[in-house]
């Protein structure tokens, strides 16, 4: 009696310790499927070389917006480094844009729990999410820059070999979304902290910004936000040339700019 009532206290413990490690995280959570979490398999990411999930991942669409009237943000990670000394964090070198103000920035990415979950499209066990927090600090020698501070979400899988890659099995979900980052951005002045959020497929907490129902889709008030050329690209109602425009404009690799 004794040996299943401490059985039944260390599982309950356990299922506490589960919620618990991604009750921090639940309001960026965002699968089609009713998911229960499995178990952690945080000792086992960690001897994994996680880099790929959010640099040059399968399906890099990213988007982002910064501030109350969701001016567009863009995010590129340009390297990410695992760390030797301690196996859940990264070294990241990126670029930030907003409007044409772009800014180089370094910072850390820490993996802080990973758990399996079961779905009913994946009742097997082999799909999973990992969470964490992340600092960036961009180039004080650049106008208009700050801090980026928040945490994310990732989802993943295990593919029939084993092997935990970044999640791109509900691509073709109408809601898809990996990479959910939301966070702040605090400019060095400490005069202006605004909302500064972002992810692969669709934005976190993105309020009234995203419209779209099959994809991601912007609400056209915010047009002048950065917008335009996003919505000329993939929206009805503009010519033939103003959409080429716009998608050679949708299409230009900024972050190689000066």
């Amino acid at each position: 009696m004794k040996q299943s009532l401490s059985i039944l206290i260390l599982f309950l413990i356990s299922l506490i310790s589960f919620s618990q490690g991604l009750e921090k995280y639940k309001d960026i959570i965002d699968i089609d499927d009713d998911y229960e979490i499995v178990k952690s398999n945080f000792d086992e990411l960690n001897l994994i070389d996680l880099s790929d999930f959010w640099i040059n991942n399968p399906t890099e669409r990213r988007f982002g917006f910064i501030g109350e009237n969701y001016r567009r943000l863009r995010i590129k990670f340009l390297s990410l480094i695992k760390n030797e000394d301690y196996q859940n964090q990264y070294f990241v070198y990126g670029k930030s844009k907003v409007s044409e103000n772009i800014c180089e920035f370094q910072g850390l990415i820490e993996v802080k729990e990973s758990y399996y979950l079961k779905t009913v499209e994946y009742p097997e066990g082999k799909t999973g999410i990992l969470a964490g927090e992340y600092t960036f600090y961009e180039n004080k020698k650049t106008k208009h820059s700050g801090i980026f501070k928040g945490h994310f979400v990732t989802y993943w899988y295990k593919d029939k070999d084993g092997k935990i890659k970044y999640n791109d099995l509900w691509d073709v979900s109408a809601m898809y979304n990996n990479n959910q980052f939301v966070g702040t951005w605090t400019g060095y002045d400490n005069l202006n902290k605004l909302t500064a959020n972002w992810g692969d497929g669709r934005i976190p907490q993105s309020g009234d910004l995203d419209i779209g129902t099959s994809e991601f889709a912007i609400n056209r008030k915010y047009q002048s936000n950065g917008w335009d050329t996003f919505i000329k690209s993939w929206s009805g109602g503009f010519t033939e040339e103003e959409i080429k425009k716009a998608r050679n404009t949708e299409n230009k690799i900024w972050w190689d700019e000066k």
